[in-house]
């Protein structure tokens, strides 16, 4: 039997706010070609997020977790449910641009050698992001991740310049390793061969996994003509602490499944480690300048980050260690 849909649109949602309901309502009249089915996996929200969805696109599925089961579970909640021949893994966080799904369906359709497509995403300031890279290597993730390498001792700066913008020109149509999450359209055959969304993340990283594993059955196209607009790091902004955690976490299981050496895993999470102090008195020292000077914002946005920190180094290493 044909697949009763053309795509999926797999939506997870926390604490979204008049987000997802704008999204909704840009899906409702974006892609009058194709035939979409779109469904939102709640994490446990406890703000309004989900009042008026129905309103904002009729026949939207609409699951309600009991629970935060993290970003890549719940993307997998949605595949489950999915009748159309592909997913459209799209972020609460964006909004569909008219003829956008299309182009990317359009294209697949005569290149059934890919795997995957993504668009090109742009900023509430209009400005295309840059959200094709190469896959991280272990000196890129100890520039991005580890304070001393990214703040005091920049030895791997240029590893991680090449690899944030060296593969990836905005306007140009290409194969990339990886391409964000916030907005992919994937064949639904090749996403299970591919082993689904590794639900060992709970929030951050599994994008880039996701995509290492999809390159080995086909490409995955870079296509600029598609445009979606992507508001970005509105969830993990206002979560500031629960998003540092998962990150270590999520690039210490990365590294333990996917570097050639087994080393890399146990290196890493012994430098972040060792690292975090330094990070923490960093901070404070921080915090206490701006403070005296007066300098309100900055003050504030240096507490988050020496309380996500903190949070992280008193209660979170267990975890990290074990991820």
């Amino acid at each position: 039997m044909a697949d009763p849909f053309d795509v999926s649109v797999c939506i997870v949602n926390w604490n979204g706010g008049d987000m997802l309901r704008d999204l909704l309502a840009s899906l409702r009249a974006s892609d009058p070609e194709l035939r979409l089915q779109t469904i939102v996996v709640d994490n446990a929200s406890t703000d309004d997020s989900l009042a008026g969805a129905e309103a904002a696109l009729p026949g939207v599925e609409v699951v309600r977790n009991p629970d935060n089961r993290g970003f890549a579970a719940a993307n997998n909640q949605c595949a489950a449910r999915a009748a159309g021949r592909y997913l459209f893994f799209l972020n609460n966080d964006t909004l569909a641009r008219p003829g956008a799904i299309t182009q990317l369906v359009r294209w697949l359709d005569a290149h059934p050698a890919y795997a995957a497509a993504g668009p090109r995403l742009v900023g509430a300031d209009g400005l295309p992001q840059h959200t094709g890279r190469r896959l991280p290597t272990f000196r890129v993730i100890l520039h991005q991740r580890v304070f001393v390498f990214s703040n005091l001792v920049r030895v791997f700066a240029g590893h991680y310049r090449r690899y944030r913008y060296g593969a990836f020109d905005p306007d140009a149509e290409a194969d990339l390793p990886q391409l964000a999450a916030a907005a992919l359209l994937v064949r639904r055959d090749a996403f299970e061969q591919a082993g689904r969304w590794d639900e060992g993340y709970v929030f951050g990283v599994e994008d880039v996994d996701l995509c290492l594993r999809l390159a080995r059955l086909g490409p995955i196209r870079y296509l600029p003509r598609a445009e979606i607009t992507h508001f970005g790091r509105i969830t993990s902004t206002a979560n500031y602490g629960f998003a540092y955690a998962a990150y270590e976490c999520g690039y210490g299981r990365y590294l333990r499944l996917h570097h050639r050496s087994r080393l890399a895993a146990p290196a890493y999470k012994l430098i972040v480690t060792l690292d975090t102090p330094v990070r923490l008195a960093f901070l404070t020292s921080q915090w206490c300048g701006y403070q005296l000077i007066g300098r309100r914002d900055a003050a504030d946005r240096t507490r988050r980050r020496l309380a996500a920190a903190a949070a992280f180094y008193a209660r979170g290493l267990g975890r990290f260690w074990r991820a």
